[in-house]
């Protein structure tokens, strides 16, 4: 069958994580997406550890894409950048406000040539309000929104996550956002301007926190792994340093922790009898469970959780995560080929369609790869693609 998205086509404007990630998303499910690149290249090619001009940072986001080069502040290139609007159903940017207005691409512009065109813009603050213009990453927006201060140790400083979650966050909004606004443009006939933000992104993501801010004001403590409602809830170490994370809510997952670590007393302790007692004798009923698996392997204390019934999972490395029988079996790494690189290994595809489902049928493009492939497509010559190259609007 064909691709859930096959036949549309969006434009990847957009540089470093929230909105090419989103494009990636469309192109899992079969868009056409050519990713736009200045002749300097997508900002994160630059970032972290590379082959030449392709970073582990920029492959990791941008799989079933086709790159062009094409520098947008030539008239030619704006020219070339129009025509593709015609053919397009999506434009993905991340531009700022005035940018866009200096290249003359405002969604206004956009649409005198494709009136039904779907503009998704990202930025980190918002297009309009007090902070609109301001430039602004992933960490901005853990700080503002609160995220930030209900994450790190118990007394210890605020602390970013890992990832980049308010990038991620939004890249699946911009998912969400391209295929709403199709499904308007199939019902009502109109394409429309879409704005998304990191800010209102990593809100969206907390509504336990919010939720409880809101009805009584009671503000979320950081207490690192542990919950700050149920124990036992945390990181325990084994007897070979690997550790393993459990979380028991009720009287249930506790009773088969106590029986998966030999250890059915602690069920009948008073000190741990309701969920309110455990939390008070946190530290008690810790040390006993630490005592537990520090007696154990790693892989031989997992067996006997998962025995039991136990909410548990080891706490991985990469390497570990990717060995895991349940990721492979989820075909969550995906092998590819990659011009510069050879055989290489990309994200998989977190949404299963069983009857139509996606793939992944492109790796990450090299800067310019696909140029003379997509302007041909769009009618050009030879001589008419030497010519751009030899003025250096396309690359």
């Amino acid at each position: 069958m064909a691709l859930p998205l096959a036949g549309i086509r969006v434009l990847d404007l957009a540089s470093m994580l929230a909105g090419p990630y989103g494009a990636t998303m469309l192109g899992d499910m079969g868009a056409d997406v050519i990713k736009i690149e200045p002749p300097y290249g997508d900002e994160s090619r630059a970032i972290g550890p590379r082959v030449e001009n392709d970073s582990g940072f920029f492959v990791g986001i941008n799989r079933n894409k086709r790159g062009i080069v094409l520098d947008l502040t030539k008239p030619a290139g704006k020219e070339l950048y129009f025509r593709l609007v015609r053919t397009a159903d999506i434009v993905i940017d991340n531009l700022r406000p005035q940018a866009k207005a200096k290249l003359g691409i405002t969604y206004e512009e956009t649409c005198r040539y494709n009136p039904r065109i779907i503009c998704i813009t990202v930025s980190a603050f918002g297009q309009d309000g007090p902070y609109a213009g301001r430039p602004g990453i992933d960490p901005l927006a853990q700080a503002l929104t609160g995220f930030m201060s209900v994450t790190g140790e118990r007394g210890g400083p605020p602390l970013k996550a890992g990832p980049a979650i308010a990038d991620a966050t939004c890249a699946n909004l911009v998912a969400f956002a391209a295929m709403v606004g199709l499904w308007v443009r199939e019902q009502q006939g109109i394409g429309q301007q879409i704005e998304l933000c990191l800010i209102d992104g990593l809100l969206h993501v907390q509504p336990a926190q919010i939720g409880q801010f809101f009805l009584c004001h009671y503000i979320q403590p950081r207490v690192g792994n542990a919950s700050p409602f149920y124990a036992p809830y945390g990181t325990f170490t084994c007897r070979d340093g690997r550790a393993i994370q459990l979380a028991a809510f009720n009287d249930k997952f506790f009773h088969n922790i106590c029986r998966a670590i030999d250890r059915e007393d602690l069920m009948t302790d008073p000190r741990f009898a309701t969920v309110a007692d455990r939390l008070a004798h946190e530290a008690e009923l810790n040390a006993e469970i630490q005592a537990a698996f520090a007696r154990h392997e790693a892989d031989e204390m997992m067996r006997r959780l998962v025995a039991a019934d136990v909410m548990a999972a080891p706490v991985n490395t990469y390497d570990d995560t990717f060995a895991d029988p349940q990721v492979q079996h989820n075909q969550m790494a995906v092998e590819v080929t990659h011009a510069r690189v050879g055989k290489l290994k990309v994200g998989g595809i977190p949404v299963k369609l069983k009857k139509t489902p996606g793939a992944v049928r492109l790796p990450p493009p090299t800067l310019g790869q696909h140029t003379r492939e997509v302007l041909q497509e769009l009618g050009l010559s030879e001589a008419e693609i030497a010519h751009l190259r030899q003025q250096e609007v396309i690359g």
